[in-house]
């Protein structure tokens, strides 16, 4: 049968189960690639009854969250229906979290399937078996449920499904649906919660050597907690994972509407709390959230002075309206919008490690070797006392206080300023550490890179590779190693190999910024390179003179600040330069976009506002 119902011509099967076979196939009528489901001739009357009645009642949806189904019928005594070809791969593809856009986009996507959910719901229809490989990706991440096979009309096509018959899959089947009670819409909550659980952390709630097995963990045992799989993951955002995975129905969100409202609320949480840690959060890439989206248009609004240098490595963060970074021995602090100078936070020595602003909270560190931690509204919450002074900015999660220090020990510290642990690299850190691929990631400047178990602090392996003074980015499943010599390594932290090498002709102290498929690197040769992320191939060049700042990516624009004193954006697809400031004094620190507005801080004591008009 290489042509169906005269019209459908099989290409190449894409993917089979117990009921059914799915063809990759081409319409030859209307000239598009189509899949096309067959279902086995052994199967029952009865259920190709049933299979039939859903999908008509399934061709009627209309959601963009929903694979379209174009063609239902019946040949040679095969039923088949024809749908939508769906080529990005499956839901859990965008896991793990990542503290970082990549995060967000995981976020972003679920709340497209829960809103399709509350579509299928309000039109009195259940799933009954989501699973990763139910929810595919387009091939710009947008997802879409699909196999429907198990779906069924709340009442007019119960008497359809076969008494005493468990439906779905172990890994992702809600307690009761395990126990073959009635269903409600909170099974496919929990069943997409488990879905959620395996993307964000990597593996399902529940794992076991037979169906069984994994079945009674989902009646009786409580789910691991995500945090401990992903150390990565904000503290609510795990809270709120375990409800959806809650026992009893009642204790999960009432409608797929309520939890993608509360969703969307920790979406946003997240999304802000990234401009908190320096280099747009925990994997340090750089990438930020939002930014100016017209950056032609950029002019002054606000400037401000303090006292001190904005030297390297430090950098502005931003949390709740306020600006943070430090110079001499203080951080400073601004409101924003309109720089209002408020009160600094004292320190022993220079600050020049960016701070870190995470929940209501201010950690900096200075050339005592001190981290201090205070509540924004200036209340000391602890001091910790290294060996030698810090240059390198803390990384805090919902668990951990990480600290790299020159005394060449990564400390991990719990939020009331306690040692957990702390492992000795031997050598200076100049750089924070990077959360990525659930391991810790600390670069010295004696030349290695080492991988630790965020919990325990063990050593998982290390690598040699030349000294680094610029925090590591990832992306894309890519560790980029910024040597000082001005080598650039792209390094799968999981394959534990060099994917590709390129040498930029410079010393290189300023942080890449990755994103988009590139990497952006820039050092003191004068020229800035757009690297092709997983090849290492230049895209293109720009000459911005020497930078010794990490750059800054947003909103598909890339800031770089120069030691002459200048501001310029590019485009970061092509390298075209869209805009440029100039005489603003020479710049060490990281640029920050924000929204619509841009900070920057220099070398005479000055910060500045720029504003879209």
């Amino acid at each position: 049968m290489e042509v169906l119902a005269g019209r459908y011509r099989l290409v190449e099967p894409i993917g089979s189960g117990g009921m059914a076979e799915v063809w990759r196939a081409r319409d030859e009528r209307v000239g598009r690639e189509v899949a096309v489901k067959l279902l086995y001739t052994h199967v029952h009357p009865l259920e190709r009854q049933r299979f039939a009645q859903e999908v008509r009642a399934l061709a009627a949806l209309s959601h963009p969250g929903v694979v379209a189904i174009y063609d239902l019928g019946e040949e040679e005594g095969q039923t088949y229906f024809v749908m939508e070809l769906v080529r990005g791969g499956t839901f859990d593809r965008l896991g793990p979290f990542e503290a970082g856009v990549e995060g967000l986009a995981i976020l972003e996507a679920a709340l497209e399937v829960l809103a399709a959910l509350a579509h299928l719901h309000g039109r009195g229809i259940l799933h009954r078996d989501l699973t990763p490989k139910n929810i595919l990706l387009t091939e710009e991440g947008r997802p879409k449920l699909m196999d429907f096979g198990l779906a069924y009309l709340s009442e007019a096509t119960r008497h359809f499904t076969r008494t005493g018959y468990t439906l779905g899959t172990p890994q992702y089947m809600a307690p009761e649906q395990a126990k073959g009670l009635p269903l409600t819409p909170a099974a496919d909550l929990y069943s997409f919660g488990a879905v959620l659980y395996r993307t964000l952390t990597g593996s399902p709630p529940f794992e076991g050597e037979h169906d069984q097995a994994i079945l009674y963990q989902h009646v009786y045992e409580p789910p691991p907690d995500p945090l401990e799989r992903n150390p990565a993951l904000p503290a609510r955002l795990g809270a709120w994972l375990l409800r959806m995975l809650a026992k009893e129905p009642e204790k999960r969100p009432q409608s797929a509407a309520q939890a993608r409202a509360e969703l969307a609320a920790l979406l946003a949480e997240t999304r802000a709390s990234l401009t908190g840690i320096a280099r747009a959060g925990a994997s340090r890439s750089g990438h930020y959230p939002a930014g100016p989206t017209r950056p032609e248009t950029l002019r002054p609004a606000a400037r401000a002075a303090f006292e001190g240098e904005a030297v390297w490595p430090t950098e502005p963060v931003h949390s709740g309206g306020l600006l943070a970074f430090g110079a001499g021995p203080a951080l400073h602090l601004f409101r924003v919008p309109g720089l209002e100078a408020q009160t600094p936070f004292a320190a022993g020595d220079e600050v020049t490690a960016a701070a870190a602003l995470v929940g209501g909270h201010a950690y900096y560190a200075d050339w005592e070797g001190v981290l201090r931690a205070r509540g924004l509204g200036g209340a000391r919450q602890f001091e910790f006392q290294t060996r030698a002074e810090v240059t390198a900015s803390p990384l805090v999660t919902a668990r951990r206080v990480y600290l790299a220090g020159r005394d060449g020990y990564l400390y991990a510290l719990d939020h009331q300023g306690e040692l957990a642990w702390a492992f000795e690299a031997g050598g200076h850190l100049s750089a924070g550490p990077t959360l990525y691929r659930r391991m810790l990631f600390a670069a010295s400047e004696s030349g290695w890179l080492f991988a630790l178990e965020p919990t325990s602090g063990q050593l998982i392996y290390k690598v040699q590779t030349g000294p680094i003074h610029a925090h590591v980015p990832a992306a894309a499943g890519v560790l980029v190693l910024p040597t000082w010599a001005g080598e650039v390594h792209g390094f799968d932290p999981l394959a534990r190999e060099v994917l590709w090498t390129y040498d930029i002709e410079g010393e290189l102290w300023g942080s890449p910024a990755v994103g988009a498929g590139k990497v952006f690197v820039a050092g003191w040769s004068g020229v800035l390179y757009a690297l092709d992320l997983h090849s290492g191939d230049e895209v293109w060049t720009a000459q911005p003179g020497r930078v010794t700042a990490g750059l800054s990516l947003a909103a598909g624009v890339l800031y770089a600040a120069t030691e002459a004193g200048e501001l310029i954006a590019y485009e970061a697809a092509s390298g075209r330069e869209l805009w440029r400031a100039e005489g603003l004094g020479g710049m060490q620190a990281a640029v920050l976009p924000l929204a619509g507005r841009l900070y920057a801080a220099s070398l005479e004591g000055k910060i500045y506002e720029f504003a879209e008009e």
